[in-house]
């Protein structure tokens, strides 16, 4: 028996030992999906940190549906192995968080890409820095040189700006997926993303539920095995979990502008205060008032479900703007408001034809009524659809 040999049995030994422990003071779990080229040496490394460090700690191998050896080499090292049969990055790591027994929990691929090396780091950031999130990151350092050129230059840095813009976050590098946390915290959070954007929402939800949050400095290595990520569709999985938490900047305030900025057109254009050399605008006018008005009240709308949405399922629990809302808004009143507006639109609407047939299909003298008249015609049957689609949810407001 070699040298090598010998130090993985020590390991084995030394790890059989400790594996059987009710409550190890760390769980490292790792995602797998056939890395049989490097689910070994991650497994050993990891081992050799604990023994190392002196650290009471358990591997939790997620396995997602391998095809190849991971599995057979996860357990022949002494790894605890479970199965999540529902393909996805986040499946994967919600079974494995799910059966980890650890006080910490520090997750990590299963590619060799993390230095594991670094798990005491983490942990001291968390049991004696007080840090409630740590996570790594590879723009820190200069650790980045291994990412591809396109998510190094622009995926990653992009949806990390986006993010820190819309959650007030400083985040260096939000999609590393080498973390720790404790179980605790975990339970807090509670990410429910099945897919790469996994890693996106643990962020999200670290600062919603202001938690303390740190970053290390870590170096990314050449990655064993082929990469499962899938760009497009994964960067717009993930710009889309930003918009669903961040409510306010991505659709309310943004609804809000463009339907007042259209209601203001509106009421100049019928008020003739606006005008240009002496011309008072009308039609072209209008029908930009009528684009604005609409497609910001369907923005206000979307806001309004997405923005129920964070207040019931995620941490946005004492908005009490939106409480005061549901408390007043009803799928009747919602019903009466919408028939007000369509009404008088579709008055408005039929005094013009009228006036228009009587004038032997001449043009309107006042055609910025008719764009008038449609985007209230338009916004009343978009506000009867929207109460039947809120009722529909059934949210029920706490106080």
């Amino acid at each position: 028996m070699n040298k090598v040999d010998q130090n993985d049995s020590s390991i084995n030994g030394m790890l059989a030992v400790n594996k059987q422990t009710a409550s190890p003071y760390v769980s490292v779990v790792m995602p797998c999906l056939n890395e049989e080229a490097a689910i070994g040496a991650c497994i050993k490394k990891i081992q050799r940190v604990f023994i190392n460090s002196n650290i009471d700690g358990e591997i939790v191998v997620c396995d997602n549906g391998s095809t190849d050896r991971s599995v057979e080499i996860a357990e022949s090292l002494s790894a605890r192995v479970v199965h999540q049969p529902v393909k996805g990055y986040g499946s994967a790591y919600l079974m494995g968080f799910s059966c980890a027994k650890g006080k910490y929990l520090v997750m990590g691929d299963a590619d060799d890409t993390y230095d594991f090396n670094l798990i005491p780091d983490f942990l001291d950031k968390l049991d004696k820095e007080g840090n409630e999130f740590v996570t790594g990151s590879r723009y820190l350092g200069k650790g980045d040189k291994a990412i591809t050129f396109l998510h190094r230059y622009f995926g990653n840095p992009a949806l990390t700006a986006i993010l820190n813009v819309f959650f007030g976050t400083k985040y260096t590098d939000v999609y590393c997926g080498f973390r720790a946390f404790s179980k605790e915290t975990y339970e807090l959070i509670q990410p429910v993303s099945t897919g790469m954007e996994f890693n996106l929402e643990l962020a999200i939800n670290a600062k919603m539920a202001n938690l303390k949050i740190a970053e290390i400095p870590i170096q990314l290595g050449e990655r064993k095995g082929a990469s499962k990520l899938r760009t497009f569709r994964d960067g717009w999985r993930s710009l889309r979990m930003m918009l669903l938490y961040c409510p306010n900047k991505a659709f309310l305030f943004p609804g809000v502008f463009l339907s007042a900025l259209g209601l203001l057109i509106h009421l100049f254009t019928l008020t003739g205060l606006l005008t240009y050399d002496g011309r008072e605008f009308s039609t072209v006018t209008g029908i930009f008032a009528l684009i604005f008005s609409v497609v910001g009240f369907q923005i206000l709308s979307l806001g309004i479900h997405v923005k129920t949405y964070s207040w019931s399922r995620r941490f946005d629990k004492s908005n009490e703007s939106l409480v005061k809302f549901y408390q007043h808004f009803n799928l009747e009143k919602g019903i009466l408001l919408g028939l007000g507006f369509f009404l008088t639109g579709f008055l408005i609407l039929l005094y013009l034809v009228i006036i228009w047939f009587q004038n032997n299909l001449l043009p309107l003298p006042n055609p910025e009524w008719a764009a008038f008249a449609a985007t209230l015609f338009i916004i009343g049957l978009s506000t009867i659809f929207t109460s039947l689609f809120v009722s529909a949810m059934s949210i029920k407001p706490k106080s």
